[in-house]
């Protein structure tokens, strides 16, 4: 395979020139900032104590947090960032399609009440539909579902 003067070099996914082009790039750059800012703004209505207690704590008066979750948005926002800006489109949907089937899980796990550790309360809380709606999307971006993809 040769390299093209004016196209970026690849390495396992990785251009060296950024760049935020496609469909799922978009999508990732949004995504990752929303997660990351409601991460960060979670750290105010949370602090740092009781890290994994559900203590009703919420975000707004809708999302139900603990510090944990906080984290976790933070960490998952970094990454779709890191997709955004560094990997190339079909890397950008790989992390879009892993991120997606997580939020799709932890909406499903979230109605069950397995993630009362995270905050998030049993049965159609507004966690689940931000999951559910968090996952759905990454997917289409993702090339899963065929509305979105920039090819």
């Amino acid at each position: 395979m040769t390299i093209r003067e004016n196209t970026p070099e690849v390495k396992w996914g990785v251009q060296s020139t950024t760049g935020v082009g496609s469909a799922a790039k978009k999508f990732a750059l949004i995504a990752g900032l929303i997660y990351v800012v409601g991460g960060l703004i979670g750290f105010f209505f949370t602090g740092f104590s009781n890290f994994t207690e559900a203590t009703g704590t919420s975000l707004f008066g809708i999302f139900h947090l603990t510090p944990f979750h906080n984290i976790v948005h933070i960490g998952v926002g970094a990454v779709w960032l890191l997709a955004a800006f560094v990997l190339t489109r079909p890397a950008a949907e790989g992390v879009n399609l892993g991120i997606g089937g997580v939020y799709v899980l932890a909406a499903i796990l979230g109605y069950f009440g397995s993630l009362t550790f995270l905050g998030v309360m049993p049965g159609l809380d507004p966690d689940f539909f931000l999951h559910l709606v968090t996952g759905v999307l990454s997917l289409i971006f993702a090339g899963l579902i065929p509305i979105g993809r920039n090819t």
